[in-house]
C-alpha cells in the first residue's frame, strides 16, 4: 500500500506532535495547578493530538478502507475533545458546579453515545450514506452525504463550544491583569479551530472538489498560543480561582508566585510598589531588595507573617508580608501568594508615641487591679533614678511615701470604679532613698479593661518655687507697705520744720508714697487674681461702671469724672473683673500730670458683646507697656501703670473678652474692653 502526499498531512503532523508534547509536559508537572484543570487540559491536548494524527493517516490513506478505519479515530478524538474542551474552560473559570454530577453528563452523555456508535456501528452508514474518495487537486480525499446523525453532532458540538467561548469572552471582559491575557488567548484558540473547521466544510477554503476538515489543521497554530500561556504565563501552575476572589478591589499589593520561585501574578498595587516584580521574573530578581520576601518563596523563611521596610528613596514605607501556599486537591505545592500590607501610618504612630513616652518628662505606668507594675516608661530613670525593669512586676504603692499609701491606694481603687480621672500629690522614693514631690493622674486604660495608667509628674522644684514667690510676695508687698506708711509719716512731720522753698519736695515724697502704696495693692490684687479658682458670674456691667466711677470721684476729688451707660448690660464675665475696671479708671487718673484730669467713661452694645471704654487727656500709656496686648508677652515694666494693665488683661482674657489700647486726639489716651453678653442659664 502506497501513501499519497497531501499538503495538510505535514501541518497535521506538527500539530499532532505539539499536542503530544503538552500532554506528556502537563503529565509530568501534574503537581502542580488543580487537580481538574490539569486533566482536563491533558484531555484537550491528547484528543487533539489523536485528531490530527488520524486525519493525517485518513488524507494520506490510498483507499476507501483506509480512509474510513483511520475515520473512526477522527471522531473517536472529536467526542472526546467535546468532553474535555469544556471541562478546561469550566474548571479554568471555576464554574466547578459544571463540573458535577448532575450537570456535567449534559456534555458527556452524547459525545460518548457518539463513540459507542462510531465503534459498534461504523462511520458508514451511521454518519456518511455512499462515501467514496474523490480527486481534489493532486490528491484524494473523502467525499460523502451527510446523514442526519452527523448533521446533529455537528450541530451539538457547535453549540457547547459557543457556549464556551462566551464564558472564556466573560472571563476576559471581567478579569485584568495576566488572566485577562489568559482568557483572551484561550478565546482565540478554540474559536480558532472551529472557524477554520467550518469555512473547510463549506468550500470557503480548501480543494474545489472533495471536502477537508481545517479544525484539526488549525491545531499548529493554537498550539503555539498554548505554549505561550503555559511557558509565560504559567498556565498550569497558578489557576485565576483566587484572583477572582482576592484581587478585586483590593487595596493591598498582591504577587503570586509559582512553585519554582517565579512571578505568574500581581495587582495594581503591587506592580506600583515592586515595579521589577514582572510575570515570569525570579523573585530573587523580583525583591532584590527585600531578601526575607525571596527567602519565604523558596522555603529558606520561618515565619508565615513578617514586616519588611521598603526604601524608595524617600520616606520609607512599613509593610506586613502574609505569606499563603496554593494548595489544591491532588496537588502537593501549587504556588504562593503574597500579601502586602501597608503599615507606615500605624508604624510612624507607634513609633512617635514610644518616642514620646521615652522621652516624656513624666513617669508614665500601667498597673492591673492586683497593683503590679505591668509596664512603666524609660523616663523613670531619668527622673526618679529606677531602670524599668526593678519597677515592673513590683507593686506601685511600695515606691510612695508611707505617709502618702493610704490616699495613693483610694485613689488607686476608685480609678478602677470610675470614668473619671482620680489625681493626687504625693511623695515618690528615688533610688538614692531621697522623696520627691509627684501630682499623679491615675484613670482606665480603655473602658473595658482593667489595667489604669498612672501619669506621674515632678512637681518638687515647682512647689519649692512657687512656696518661696509666696513667700517673697507676702513679705514684700507688707514690707514695702509698712516702709511707704513710715516715710509718709515722717514726711508729714516734716511739713512743721521746712520753710516753703521745701514743700515742693515733700509733695514729691508724698506722690511716690501714693504711687508705692497702689503698687503693693495692685501686687496683692493680681496674687488674689492667679491663685483664684474664680469662675465666670453673671454681671451688670452698667451698675458695675457706675458705682466705680462715684467711687473715683471720691478718692480724687480734683478730677472730673464723666459716665454714660445704658440701664443694664449683663455680661458673663470672671469674679475679679472689678479689679481690672477699677484699675484702668485710676490709672487714668493717677498717670495724669494735669491739674484737673479728665475720664470719660462708656458703655455700650457691640454685637453680641458688651464693650467699655475709658478714656482720659493724661500724657498717655508708653508704647514697650502696650505691649502686654499687642504682644501678650512680659516686657521691662517702666512705669507702675505696667502692673496694673497685667492685671486687666488677665482677668479679661479670663472672661473669653478682649483689650485693646488707643491713642486720643490731641492728647489721651482710649482703653476699650469687650466682654460677652451672659446667655440664659449662665453661671
Amino acid at each position: 500500500m502506497t501513501w499519497q502526499p497531501t499538503p495538510y498531512t505535514v501541518p497535521l503532523l506538527v500539530a499532532a506532535v505539539a499536542s503530544f508534547g503538552f500532554t506528556v509536559y502537563a503529565v509530568g508537572n501534574r503537581s502542580r495547578g488543580g487537580h481538574a484543570l490539569l486533566w482536563s487540559f491533558v484531555g484537550v491536548a491528547g484528543t487533539a493530538g489523536v485528531w490530527a494524527l488520524a486525519y493525517a493517516a485518513q488524507l494520506s490513506a490510498p483507499a476507501l478502507g483506509p480512509a474510513l478505519f483511520f475515520n473512526r479515530f477522527v471522531w473517536f478524538a472529536s467526542a472526546g475533545l467535546a468532553v474535555a474542551w469544556p471541562a478546561f474552560v469550566f474548571s479554568y473559570v471555576d464554574r466547578t458546579a459544571w463540573l458535577g454530577r448532575r450537570r456535567f453528563p449534559l456534555f458527556w452523555a452524547v459525545p460518548a453515545a457518539v463513540a459507542v456508535a462510531v465503534w459498534t456501528v461504523g462511520v458508514d452508514p451511521l454518519f456518511y450514506v455512499d462515501p467514496a474518495l474523490v480527486d481534489a487537486d493532486g490528491y484524494r480525499v473523502l467525499e460523502y452525504t451527510p446523514t442526519a446523525a452527523l448533521l446533529g453532532f455537528v450541530g451539538y458540538t457547535y453549540a457547547v463550544n459557543l457556549f464556551t467561548f462566551a464564558v472564556l469572552a466573560y472571563a476576559a471582559v471581567a478579569r485584568d491583569g495576566v488572566f485577562r491575557r489568559q482568557a483572551a488567548v484561550l478565546f482565540v484558540a478554540g474559536v480558532a479551530p472551529m472557524a477554520f473547521g467550518a469555512a473547510g466544510i463549506s468550500g470557503v477554503i480548501g480543494p474545489e472538489n472533495g471536502v477537508v476538515d481545517f479544525t484539526p489543521v488549525a491545531f499548529g497554530g493554537t498550539s503555539a498560543l498554548l505554549a505561550w500561556l503555559v511557558f509565560r504565563y504559567r498556565l498550569l501552575d497558578v489557576s485565576p480561582v483566587a484572583r477572582d476572589a482576592v484581587f478585586a478591589n483590593l487595596s493591598d499589593a498582591v504577587v503570586v508566585c509559582d512553585a519554582d520561585g517565579r512571578v505568574v501574578d500581581r495587582n495594581d498595587p503591587a506592580e506600583a510598589l515592586f515595579p521589577e516584580a514582572e510575570i515570569g521574573v525570579e523573585v530573587g530578581e523580583a525583591f532584590d531588595d527585600l531578601p526575607t520576601v525571596a527567602d519565604a518563596v523558596t522555603g529558606e523563611g520561618s515565619d508565615d507573617e513578617f514586616r519588611v521596610t521598603l526604601d524608595g528613596g524617600g520616606a520609607p514605607q512599613f509593610l506586613t508580608v502574609d505569606v499563603h501556599d496554593i494548595t489544591g486537591p491532588g496537588t502537593t505545592r501549587g504556588g504562593i501568594v503574597l500579601l502586602f500590607r501597608d503599615i507606615t501610618e500605624r508604624e510612624t504612630l507607634q513609633r512617635r508615641y514610644r518616642a514620646l513616652i521615652e522621652k516624656s518628662p513624666n513617669v508614665i505606668a500601667v498597673c492591673g487591679e492586683d497593683g503590679l507594675v505591668r509596664y512603666v516608661s524609660p523616663s523613670i530613670e531619668r527622673l526618679i533614678g529606677h531602670r524599668p525593669n526593678e519597677i515592673e512586676g513590683r507593686p506601685v504603692i511600695d515606691l510612695v511615701h508611707p505617709e502618702d499609701r493610704r490616699e495613693a491606694q483610694h485613689a488607686f481603687e476608685r480609678a478602677f470604679d470610675s470614668d473619671e480621672p482620680q489625681s493626687l500629690t504625693h511623695r515618690i522614693a528615688r533610688g538614692d532613698g531621697s522623696w520627691r514631690l509627684f501630682e499623679t493622674v491615675i484613670e482606665r486604660l480603655f473602658e473595658d479593661a482593667r489595667e489604669v495608667v498612672i501619669t506621674a509628674t515632678d512637681v518638687t522644684e515647682a512647689r519649692r518655687y512657687e512656696q518661696r514667690l509666696q513667700v517673697l510676695n507676702r513679705v514684700l508687698r507688707h514690707d514695702l507697705k509698712n516702709d511707704t506708711n513710715v516715710i509718709g509719716g515722717y514726711a508729714d512731720l516734716l511739713r512743721d520744720h521746712v520753710d516753703e522753698e521745701g514743700d515742693p519736695y515733700l509733695d514729691v515724697i508724698d506722690r511716690k508714697v501714693g504711687t508705692l502704696t497702689h503698687l503693693s495693692d495692685q501686687a496683692r490684687e493680681i496674687d488674689v487674681a492667679l491663685h483664684s479658682d474664680a469662675a465666670r458670674t453673671e454681671i451688670d456691667l452698667a451698675a458695675l461702671v457706675v458705682r466705680l466711677c462715684q467711687s473715683l470721684e471720691s478718692s480724687f476729688p480734683h478730677a472730673t469724672v464723666s459716665v454714660t451707660a445704658p440701664e443694664s448690660a449683663v455680661v458673663a464675665a470672671d469674679e475679679l473683673l472689678e479689679s481690672a475696671i477699677r484699675n484702668v479708671l485710676e490709672n487714668a487718673v493717677v498717670h495724669n500730670d494735669g491739674d484737673d484730669p479728665h475720664v470719660e467713661a462708656t458703655v455700650v452694645a457691640d454685637g453680641d458683646r458688651f464693650r467699655v471704654d475709658v478714656a482720659d487727656d493724661g500724657p498717655g500709656i508708653p508704647p514697650v507697656e502696650r505691649t502686654v496686648f499687642s504682644e501678650a508677652r512680659e516686657t521691662a515694666l517702666e512705669h507702675a501703670s505696667g502692673l496694673g494693665l497685667w492685671l486687666v488683661h488677665w482677668i479679661i482674657t479670663e472672661s473669653g473678652g478682649d483689650v485693646e489700647i488707643a491713642t486720643r486726639e490731641p492728647t489721651g489716651t482710649v482703653v476699650q474692653m469687650w466682654l460677652p453678653r451672659a446667655t440664659e442659664g449662665s453661671d
